[in-house]
């Protein structure tokens, strides 16, 4: 399978809501999510199913960016295990258990987590930063995993690993 793993996009500032489950996506962020999500279609990866954290940043990046896809009909599911402050790497981890080797899926979190997913599930010897809406692939076979490459929200560029 392939396991595309996103940072949430730019959300308004913590001061603006009285919550940071409730904070939603600037215009910006919107449109830099819309633009990863069209270079992801160009570059044949049309993922079958969103698993986002339940925030609402997170949850509005998945929507956007399955609406932006080919396909544009990828299940999109909330699961707890993926929020900043909630769950383990191992639960979110978990949720690829059912996903079939010939799929490709994305898993939109936060920072620290999706770092930690990387480097986890891509075997990685450091954690890779991840500015918001940015993208790794990572290629998983036989629970083997392997970072492919990082994709750059601001210039749209393939970094390979």
């Amino acid at each position: 399978m392939r396991v595309l793993l996103v940072r949430h996009g730019e959300a308004v500032d913590r001061r603006v809501t009285s919550s940071d489950v409730d904070r939603w996506l600037t215009e910006a962020g919107r449109r830099t999510v819309v633009a990863v999500g069209r270079t992801l279609g160009e570059l044949g990866l049309d993922c079958t199913r969103f698993f986002t954290s339940p925030l609402l940043r997170a949850v509005q990046t998945a929507e956007l960016l399955a609406a932006s896809l080919p396909s544009h009909d990828a299940r999109v599911e909330a699961h707890r295990a993926l929020a900043s402050d909630e769950g383990t790497t191992a639960q979110a981890v978990a949720l690829l258990d059912d996903v079939a080797d010939d799929e490709v899926v994305a898993m939109v979190t936060h920072v620290p987590k999706v770092g930690i997913l990387a480097a986890e599930l891509g075997e990685l010897s450091q954690t890779p930063a991840f500015p918001t809406a940015a993208v790794c692939l990572v290629e998983v076979t036989k629970a083997r995993g392997r970072a492919v490459w990082m994709l750059d929200p601001d210039t749209l560029a393939v970094r390979r690993f």
